[in-house]
């Protein structure tokens, strides 16, 4: 049922006794220094001219595990929640991972938070209704992985999710979330899941004329 979408960076100095340190000239102590602040320009200029990642091409997992009543060889403990950890025990096989998901959004929280709403393909409110409907009660892990790999949650479900859809308060920011969401929503569109978004079209309008030479000569 799971279908991964992802595989699983003392200088010393030594002087000679006797022999009377030599003090540098003018014209060398400035000679290093420009070289020193012309390095110090390279290095300025080198790291401000670093690409930013492209949002398109920014990836995310999300993995649902169910709560397990026994430990058995299939189970692992795991701590959720860093400002207040607890310990459960889930299955280690995930139910439903990214590659089921068609769509991911942040949404708001009543209470003035967030919440992460997810959307499955068929397979994937099959397999949210198998998992869930006959373990009312039991809580469901959420694991991810953007920039780092982080157990997000583990919101009880009070009964069986027929539609497709869960939704759960997030243990990350605001930033993080839609970090998570962005790269969730690729994987969808990699795997076609969800329909590629279209490019806006320009009207005939909007566009510039070409100007002719004599424009360009006098303008």
């Amino acid at each position: 049922m799971v279908r991964s979408a992802l595989p699983g960076i003392n200088p010393f100095f030594q002087t000679c006794r006797g022999t009377p340190a030599r003090r540098p000239s003018l014209s060398l102590s400035l000679g290093a220094l420009s070289l020193a602040c012309l390095m110090a320009g390279c290095e300025t200029t080198s790291s401000s001219s670093k690409k930013q990642p492209d949002p398109k091409k920014e990836v995310a997992t999300l993995r649902l595990h169910l709560e397990a009543n026994e430990i058995s060889m299939g189970v692992g403990a795991i701590r959720v929640f860093r400002a207040d950890p607890q310990k459960i025990f889930v299955e280690k096989t995930a139910f439903l991972d990214e590659g089921e998901i068609t769509r991911a959004t942040v949404v708001n929280d009543p209470t003035g938070g967030h919440m992460i709403q997810i959307e499955t393909t068929s397979r994937g409110k099959m397999a949210l209704q198998l998992a869930t409907a006959p373990h009312p009660g039991r809580r469901v892990a959420v694991w991810s992985r953007w920039t780092e790999g982080r157990w997000l949650g583990a919101p009880v479900v009070q009964r069986g999710l027929e539609h497709g859809v869960f939704i759960f308060s997030p243990d990350c920011t605001r930033a993080e979330a839609d970090r998570i969401v962005r790269g969730l929503n690729n994987i969808a569109i990699k795997l076609e899941n969800q329909a590629k978004p279209k490019k806006p079209k320009t009207s005939g309008k909007d566009k510039k004329p070409v100007p002719t030479e004599a424009e360009e000569m006098f303008k």
